[in-house]
């Protein structure tokens, strides 16, 4: 805490101090200066800027100026630099929630977009299941394609799916050629979120962050491979819903968002029936989406 003696223009001598984030000019009174009378007291919220000329120290505050002769230019010195350092950490807050704000946006589009993705790829392997309708995977490409095109610039620069020859083998109507590339197009997806990462200590503290994107998408292939698993008769089907829901778990805990698992166990465990199976499928997906909304409301 740095006093000065300082004069305010007719308001005579007094002592000038920069102390609980509040400019202060006083006069101490009495015969041993136990009493002050504040004569200028300036919140530091209302404090615009702060300078110092030779001995000449100002302070603007609500658009109005207030100049203080000051005894020693050094020590008005060293109260302009608190103000002043002070004003710069003001300034970096709303940075850092604006940064976190639109940081927030980006991730949440990321997930929203990866689960896509997740979405239209299984769509094209399980669609390989009997006779193809080739026309009806042209258009999930597609519209893949442009769920890419559409990710904010920060990730979708950096995400390497190349379409190339996913395009090129349902073109030529060659099923097995098409499952192995829409595997890599996930396998392209999944490396790229692993690659992720944040070193601003405030963005790792939002949610959704990275680390939750990583988590919300590896849990949503999980539910989409559980499709596909029934769609074909894996007997590791029961095992792979255990490991979801021990993601859906542990992210609950990570994201301190209530997941209602019984509402995804319910509709998976209604899987199988072939008939409805692309209609349970949507369902499935829904319901799972639906435990994130609010997280994912941006």
């Amino acid at each position: 805490m740095t006093k000065v003696k300082a004069k305010l223009g007719n308001r005579g001598s007094g002592m000038l101090e920069f102390v609980d984030n509040t400019l202060k000019f006083y006069v101490e009174r009495g015969r041993f200066k136990k009493q002050s009378e504040i004569i200028r007291e300036i919140p530091f919220v209302d404090i615009e800027k702060a300078t110092v000329e030779g001995k000449e120290f100002s302070v603007t505050w609500k658009g109005v100026a207030d100049v203080f002769v000051v005894e020693k230019g050094e020590s008005a010195n060293t109260i302009c630099e608190e103000i002043n350092s002070a004003l710069s950490r003001q300034a970096e807050v709303p940075k850092d929630e604006e940064a976190s704000n639109q940081e927030g946006s980006e991730i949440v589009d990321l997930v929203k977009g990866a689960w896509d993705i997740s979405d239209s790829m299984f769509d094209i392997i399980m669609h390989l299941q009997g006779r193809v309708n080739w026309s009806r995977q042209e258009t999930t490409l597609k519209r893949s394609k442009e769920t890419v095109e559409n990710l904010p610039r920060q990730h979708s620069n950096r995400v390497n799916l190349d379409f190339t020859r996913l395009t090129s083998t349902i073109r030529a109507h060659s099923p097995d050629d098409v499952a192995k590339e829409a595997y890599n197009i996930l396998k392209s997806l999944n490396g790229y979120l692993n690659d992720l990462s944040i070193d601003h200590v405030p963005l790792q503290k939002i949610h959704p962050n990275f680390n939750d994107a990583k988590s919300l998408t590896l849990a949503y292939y999980t539910l989409n491979d559980i499709f596909f698993g029934t769609t074909v008769g894996d007997k590791e089907i029961e095992k792979e819903k255990n490991e979801l829901w021990e993601m859906l778990n542990e992210l609950s805990k990570t994201i301190e968002c209530e997941i209602d698992i019984k509402a995804v166990k319910k509709t998976t465990d209604r899987l199988g029936n072939e008939v409805n199976m692309e209609n349970l499928v949507e369902e499935n997906r829904a319901i799972f989406r639906q435990q994130f909304e609010d997280l994912l409301i941006k």
